[in-house]
């Protein structure tokens, strides 16, 4: 069951700036932003192939007080991110990290099949999704911006790019304003070469990688774990039928937004903002001797041998429907998690 989880996050898991589409919808260029509240300094950003390049350097002093005690922290840095690939240079404490963006491949298929349109209202789920707010649009010197409101901070986004941002978290003020933008620029290819000049710790090495500031913290461990799972045993089931079933089921808000045959199995994946549906169907053989699904509820449903339960790894659900004549299994898998009922239900308009 862990390695079903592992499947259905690399699915689900969209690392916007590790897609393959289109990050910004301006190629490349260049921002100078001025910061301001609690830290003071500047940012700049490079980017090049629609943000598939990014090129990110900060000098900035952040100063808090708390409990009457007053904190000053200087930040000196630059992290440049190739598709999957980030290195990460502190030149304070002269040291640095670099390593690989976990499921990045599995997130670009996602995203790479959906045309603009999809892509722009599934971005409009996972921010509704997340508690977040469009609040109109706003000329910005000269530049026509989305407004939204994300976790406490109010966002001025042109084509993708945040050209202002200004909001206080747990006390801290963050203001971000552009002071220089080039759209269209030329970079130089220079620009998204490793940092030079500090000693690069290999994460990938590592036990518990912090990846990007801990953004992929703990994700290249399962990888890990995944990849030192037994093989699994390929389905017979013919995946041109699966695709028309899943296709056909109409599961109501969701919107199917990838099926495909991976690693023996067959998958399909539904999204409503951050809640998602997985199907997959795989060989029996493959079940084996789980002591998760030993943990779930055994019953019969419409003549199959079924199995509900709760997912140990993440807050989900997930109903497992066998299909002898088929050597196959089918898993319903909902995150957050559905009751058993609702499971069913969704189960029930996939007949395989």
């Amino acid at each position: 069951m862990k390695r079903l989880l592992i499947i259905a996050l690399a699915i689900i898991g969209l690392n916007i700036q590790a897609q393959e589409a289109k990050t910004y919808a301006v190629k490349s260029g260049y921002i100078k932003y001025q910061l301001g509240g609690s830290t003071k300094g500047t940012k700049e950003l490079w980017w090049d192939d629609y943000g598939k390049k990014t090129c990110e350097t900060e000098k900035s002093t952040t100063t808090t007080k708390m409990f009457g005690i007053k904190n000053t922290e200087e930040k000196h840095s630059t992290t440049v991110i190739i598709k999957d690939k980030f290195w990460v240079a502190d030149y304070i404490d002269n040291k640095g990290s670099k390593g690989t963006v976990p499921m990045y491949k599995e997130g670009q298929e996602v995203v790479g099949q959906m045309t603009e349109q999809e892509q722009q209202e599934f971005a409009d789920e996972v921010l509704a999704g997340m508690g977040g707010k469009k609040m109109g649009t706003e000329s910005l010197n000269g530049y026509q911006c989305d407004v939204i409101k994300l976790m406490g901070i109010k966002l001025w986004i042109y084509k993708g790019l945040v050209l202002k941002s200004e909001g206080k978290i747990l006390g801290i003020e963050t203001n971000e304003m552009f002071v220089e933008f080039k759209p269209k620029s030329s970079v130089p290819s220079s620009k998204f070469n490793p940092p030079s000049g500090v000693h690069f710790e290999d994460l990938a090495a590592k036990t518990g990688a912090q990846g990007l500031g801990g953004l992929f913290d703990g994700m290249e461990d399962l990888q890990q774990e995944d990849e030192e799972e037994d093989e699994i045993t390929s389905v017979d089931y013919s995946f041109d039928k699966f695709s028309k079933i899943v296709k056909s089921g109409n599961i109501e808000g969701y919107r199917c937004v990838n099926v495909r045959t991976m690693d023996g199995m067959h998958v399909a994946s539904f999204t409503k903002g951050l809640n998602s549906i997985m199907v997959m169907a795989q060989s029996d053989k493959n079940m084996g001797d789980d002591e998760e699904v030993d943990s779930f509820e055994t019953f019969k449903h419409n003549g199959h041998t079924c199995h509900y339960g709760d997912l140990e790894e993440d807050n989900g659900s997930a109903v497992i429907v066998e299909y002898p004549s088929d050597d196959m299994i089918v898993t319903f898998m909902a995150i957050p998690k559905k009751s058993k009922n609702d499971l069913i239900q969704i189960a029930n308009r996939m007949q395989f």
